[in-house]
């Protein structure tokens, strides 16, 4: 592993420099004391936390195992923690998060589907009703399903996502393992496991969780199947059935995902013919085979109507993000922003000025740790275009590929978006942190550096656009 102390003591004290200016400077805007400590709490926690698995999970066995279990501790206390600030600062909102609407209606069109279930009535008819198109049926369907099972308890959907987070840890351990080495393979899984963004939104009775398991687990299958020496069918099936999921969850993750893999079967190996032919019939295979999952099923009419009803979905969800922060987009100081920042964007808010910005202030930690961490991510990225890795096609477009689609549509600030990407990203996060370079540290703290600018120019916008300034 290579987190080391020095690592440790210089992200933690970036974290603490960063948070106390803002305060210092901003006395005025300052966050609930509670929210500022906790937050600190959660960035002190991680980063010795992080130290700590590195040195002694090196060669420890059972690392599976171990890594799924510690996976479900961090995510129970990250529902516990959660719970606890609902209670303090809006309790209305229990037993959902702070400022819940997605979670509340997520909750409400799971009871929709359970009634239709008791009742014989048809599940999409019944959403159509309630959603304004398909793309949002997927997670309410899974709902009510486990609603109908167990009963209808946000709590819930709360452990089910506990168990599939702890599974995405080791789907990323796997393919970390396949493209590099078990070294990086459980900084990766490690990681995973401890990623603030990943177990905050876990807690949430949001889709991002079982979204994010469907994604990692096809790039699993895909990283699986190139590195099989003979060709399996099933593991084929096993993307093909999945790619339609995403449909009913996030309208383009379903097309990026096929680009991604036919990327990664076409250009993996081209220097021997057979490989080529090869690659090019399982691609061939893929499309079609996706097409007759998605005919068989009859779901054809349903794709054509969420392809036609996502057209406007990113104006929609941008409107919708830029008016719960109340942030004018047309401003043009923040279309470069936007763009030039995009993999290392959402900055965290640090300043509490309305009502609104609690919900969104809550976890600046998140926002802390990703920006201060994606110096390394930037440095696997760069070595594997230096190394011509084509193993890593797959999980590299679909990460880049992914956040250029936020940027362009102009919602990369939002967090909650961005999370999908990370799952990947921390695959090159942890080749990043774990190559040897003897100038790593201190472009590393120039990177910081711009960093600390960057957050300040972030929350000096905000005040700003508010005509606080």
């Amino acid at each position: 592993m290579s987190w080391t102390k020095t690592y440790t003591s210089i992200a933690i004290l970036f974290s603490i420099a960063i948070i106390l200016f803002h305060v210092i400077v901003f006395p005025e805007y300052t966050m609930p004391l509670l929210i500022l400590l906790g937050g600190m709490g959660v960035i002190f926690l991680f980063y010795t936390s992080l130290f700590y698995y590195s040195k002694h999970w090196k060669t420890v066995l059972n690392f599976k195992t171990k890594l799924f279990l510690h996976s479900v501790f961090y995510r129970i206390l990250g529902v516990v923690a959660l719970y606890l600030l609902t209670l303090n600062f809006d309790p209305d909102s229990l037993p959902f998060e702070i400022s819940a609407i997605d979670s509340v209606n997520y909750h409400i069109s799971g009871q929709l589907v359970v009634d239709a279930l008791e009742k014989g009535n048809s599940i999409t008819k019944v959403l159509a009703g309630f959603w304004k198109g398909p793309s949002d049926f997927g997670f309410s369907i899974l709902i009510g399903f486990l609603y109908y099972i167990f009963g209808e308890y946000p709590i819930i959907i709360k452990f089910f996502n506990i168990l599939i987070g702890s599974l995405v840890a080791i789907r990323i351990y796997q393919i970390t393992q396949y493209i590099f080495d078990e070294k990086r393979a459980r900084l990766a899984g490690i990681l995973t496991m401890l990623m603030p963004p990943l177990l905050w939104f876990g807690a949430m009775l949001l889709k991002e969780t079982f979204l994010i398991f469907i994604i990692v687990n096809v790039g699993y299958f895909v990283i699986k199947l190139i590195h099989t020496p003979r060709f399996k069918l099933l593991i084929l099936g096993l993307i093909v059935v999945q790619i339609p999921i995403t449909l009913y969850f996030r309208t383009f993750i379903a097309p990026l995902l096929l680009i991604c893999i036919l990327l990664q079967l076409i250009f993996l190996r081209t220097r021997k013919k057979n490989y080529r032919i090869a690659s090019i019939i399982i691609s061939i295979g893929l499309v079609y085979g996706s097409y007759i999952v998605v005919e068989q099923l009859g779901m054809k009419e349903s794709v054509d109507t969420i392809i036609a009803a996502s057209q406007n979905q990113f104006d929609n969800e941008l409107t919708h993000s830029a008016q719960s922060r109340g942030i004018s987009y047309t401003t043009a100081i923040v279309a470069p922003l936007l763009i030039a920042g995009a993999i290392v964007t959402p900055f965290p808010s640090l300043l509490d000025f309305e009502e609104v910005q609690l919900g969104i202030y809550a976890h600046f930690f998140n926002e802390i740790i990703r920006n201060s961490l994606y110096f390394f991510v930037f440095l696997g990225l760069l070595r594997i275009v230096k190394q011509r890795n084509k193993g890593t096609i797959f999980v590299a477009s679909f990460a880049i590929g992914y956040i250029l689609i936020l940027a362009i549509s102009g919602i990369s600030f939002q967090d909650r978006f961005q999370i999908l990407a990370l799952p990947f990203l921390i695959v090159f996060m942890a080749d990043g942190m774990a190559v040897e370079h003897p100038k790593k540290t201190i472009r590393w703290k120039i990177y910081l550096g711009f960093i600390f600018l960057a957050i300040l120019m972030w929350n000096l916008f905000k005040l700003s656009n508010r005509g606080l300034l």
